[in-house]
């Protein structure tokens, strides 16, 4: 019996509904009723009951729950056991389409190195979404492909995420010289290509023809150098600036000119995983549910 339904199993446990377990495993909703299926097959009694949209254990689902989830710990301590015998020498390739998206990978990854000291682990910063991904699918260069948009190529599968905040800032001096005006339209702005991610999040959010528009980056790390020089006012990812925000040298304008981009993981659907790849997404799973309590 695949492992993956009894994981299957507790998820639909989880969540009481296998379109959500469906979704948070990122299977598709009949993969999910298959698992349950062949369980039910395996053991010969009902795990579970429908009425409309809702579902129940049964008494002998409600049994079998910390059975499943004593095999599920077992197999977690068998894994756990077998790595000090492992005589490859694994790797994990990332690429990624902005930086900000280290901030939210790098404790995942120093977890994963704690767990195999050995593992080698490269991240890529790539220049566009379009080259991340072509880098990853196409040029194989990659094991994941971290994006900041929803986008799914053909054979892939994809895991959201995280939701970054972005928030439009201007410098306290700046600020300051302009009598601390929350019109952001009367200061001079660092904009994006047409072409950039960014630039699609602000079009829903500003009226470009009043802008002052005075630089173009490509990229936010250079709108930020740009900000901070007093040159004028960026959108860029929160997390880049918490403290700058907390000291006071930066000043966020109101919420409603800001947003969430989404961050979502690509890999290939045919990916054959190692111990530690998949430890990996299990650690990004984590660190997104992690996210979402807070």
């Amino acid at each position: 019996m695949n492992i993956q339904v009894y994981q299957s199993f507790l998820t639909v446990v989880q969540f009481r509904s296998f379109t959500q377990a469906a979704k948070y495993l990122n299977f598709t909703q009949p993969t999910i009723s298959n698992h349950i299926t062949a369980l039910e097959e395996e053991y010969g009694v009902i795990l579970f009951t429908r009425d409309g949209k809702n579902v129940y254990l049964t008494q002998a689902g409600k049994n079998f729950v910390p059975i499943a989830k004593q095999i599920m710990q077992d197999y977690q301590n068998s894994q756990e056991l077998m790595r000090q015998f492992q005589k490859d020498n694994y790797s994990l390739k990332i690429g990624v389409s902005t930086q900000g998206i280290n901030f939210y990978l790098l404790p995942v990854l120093l977890q994963l190195k704690k767990e195999f000291p050995e593992l080698d682990i490269e991240v890529n910063r790539c220049m566009t979404v379009e080259s991340t991904i072509d880098d990853a699918f196409n040029k194989k260069l990659y094991d994941f492909a971290f994006v900041h948009i929803d986008v799914q190529p053909l054979y892939t599968r994809r895991v959201a995420l995280w939701n970054q905040p972005m928030v439009l800032v201007a410098s306290k001096g700046l600020y300051d010289r302009m009598q601390q005006d929350d019109n952001f339209y009367n200061y001079p702005f660092i904009g994006y290509p047409d072409s950039e991610v960014y630039f699609k999040h602000l079009k829903s959010k500003i009226d470009f023809s009043k802008l002052k528009t005075f630089l173009t980056f490509s990229d936010s790390e250079s709108g930020l150098v740009a900000v901070q020089q007093d040159l004028g006012i960026a959108l860029v990812p929160r997390v880049k600036i918490q403290r700058e925000l907390a000291l006071g040298s930066l000043v966020e304008f109101p919420l409603k000119y800001s947003g969430n981009m989404p961050i979502s993981v690509l890999y290939d659907y045919e990916f054959n995983f190692t111990l530690p790849t998949k430890r990996f997404l299990e650690l990004l799973r984590a660190s997104r549910d992690k996210n979402f309590d807070k």
